[in-house]
């Protein structure tokens, strides 16, 4: 597990250090909300909600008083479109949101007690904007944590590249056998010692 959060980690590194400078043009930025927080369904789930569609996201929460609960929409709900394009995870949702300012209107369709529904959602400001490229979403700040990580594993990389020349300068030396320290009196090193 710790090794998959790892290079999971390290893949957002390589993908925070292909920008060195603004993000790319691909970027795109939510900074409005729906009020919703939902799930992917799976084909299983969406045949006993008697959702028809191939995507569908499962409303687990409503935002109280937010813009989908002033809609009419309700935990429980199965979004399956968003301003006319099909939904299937939060992603989804981001994306056909990214750009729109907070006050437009974007039509919803969802599925309760198996019937297709449609509301009318005027979206909020968000309280965090969020930063999309090609499908990954994160808070917008994140990619500065991501490089000073990158800075930090950088300056460890470049110290072991150097260790590793330094190695390599000296290859009768076998330093994976080598005993760094003896107890004293027993030769060198300096007659024992670390």
């Amino acid at each position: 597990m710790k090794t998959g959060i790892a290079m999971a980690g390290l893949a957002l590194v390589a993908l925070a250090a292909a920008w060195p400078g603004p993000w790319p043009p691909s970027a795109r930025v939510a900074a409005v909300r729906l009020g919703v927080r939902v799930i992917a369904t799976t084909a299983q789930l969406r045949r006993t909600l008697g959702v028809d569609t191939g995507k569908g996201v499962l409303v687990l929460e409503v935002e109280p008083d937010g813009p989908a609960a002033r809609a009419g929409l309700q935990a429980g709900d199965v979004l399956t479109r968003v301003a006319g394009k099909p939904v299937g995870d939060a992603g989804d949702i981001l994306e056909v949101l990214a750009d729109r300012k907070a006050g437009a209107e974007v039509p919803v369709e969802y599925v309760r007690d198996r019937e297709v529904r449609t509301a009318t959602v005027t979206l909020a400001a968000a309280r965090q904007r969020r930063m999309g490229i090609d499908g990954w979403w994160f808070p917008e700040g994140l990619p500065r944590a991501w490089r000073r990580f990158q800075d930090r594993i950088e300056r460890e990389l470049k110290e072991l590249d150097e260790r590793l020349r330094r190695l390599e300068k000296h290859p009768e030396v076998d330093r994976t056998s080598e005993q760094r320290c003896r107890p004293v009196g027993s030769g060198p090193p300096a007659e024992g010692g670390c």
